[in-house]
């Protein structure tokens, strides 16, 4: 392993990093990892801030903990020569795209951004696109609405203040009251629309997909041309739900 190139050791250390979860399981300190496998801490921990950052693994900033987190799971769920139980992810989110036409995205909340995990992507013409690990704006997406509204008023209001400032000058800065009324009503009416804020001429209906308390929020979400959202709201949200109703019987067990 000491004469493989720089590129090639690091390519390799990222494969025996996810070994090693595979066999922990478990969230695991930079110490830990470093002592399983032989690394130097401080590489160690440059490797994990690095995944982290680009969005394969989540890190739990008080305890220090890193796992690899589901987008880990999308891209290599092929593998398993195609299959799927009713409670897989890509299983499901190839259901929806049948049903639906749309892309379908799930995503979580990365800062002030939604990060999209995983996409399939629609082959209708005028077809919304969407590009796996892309950023969309927190408060104006769909997915971003819907993971605002399982946050606390003082988190959200953080968030906010942190999107105004970084908006710059050609964007209208968000007020406080008029956010928290918009997610009160997303709380209670189970989804979030956006439509035209994030992409222009484009809508998306985003939902919560179950995943239990221990892990993070993910979204599961369609995009299309505007009118076409608009026209089957009820219809692509009653297909939405159908879809989770298998992993939230799983959480709940």
């Amino acid at each position: 392993m000491n004469n493989l190139a720089p590129q090639v050791k690091s390519a390799q250390r990222v494969l025996e990093l996810l070994e090693f979860f595979a066999e922990e399981r478990r969230p695991c300190s930079v110490g830990e990892i470093s002592r399983s496998l032989g690394y130097p801490q401080s590489s160690t921990s440059v490797l994990l801030k690095s995944l982290a950052l680009a969005g394969y693994l989540d890190h739990d900033t008080r305890s220090g903990l890193y796992i690899p987190n589901v987008r880990v799971a999308l891209i290599t769920a092929w593998i398993h020569d195609r299959l799927y139980s009713e409670q897989h992810l890509l299983h499901l989110m190839e259901q929806v795209l049948t049903k639906t036409g749309h892309t379908v995205m799930i995503g979580c909340r990365k800062d002030i951004h939604v990060r999209y995990l995983h996409v399939l992507q629609s082959t209708r013409e005028g077809r919304f696109t969407a590009r796996i690990g892309a950023l969309r704006p927190l408060f104006h997406s769909a997915a971003g609405k819907m993971l605002l509204s399982g946050l606390p008023q003082r988190e959200v209001s953080l968030l906010l203040r942190k999107a105004n400032a970084q908006a710059g000058s050609a964007e209208e800065p968000r007020e406080l009251p008029a956010v928290l009324q918009e997610l009160e009503t997303v709380r209670q009416q189970g989804y979030a629309l956006s439509q035209g804020t994030s992409m222009p001429g484009a809508a998306a209906l985003a939902i919560f997909l179950p995943t239990g308390q221990e892990r993070e929020p993910l979204t599961l979400s369609v995009g299309g041309p505007m009118a076409e959202i608009q026209a089957a709201c009820a219809d692509l949200l009653q297909i939405l739900r159908e879809a989770v109703q298998p992993f939230a019987s799983a959480v709940r067990a």
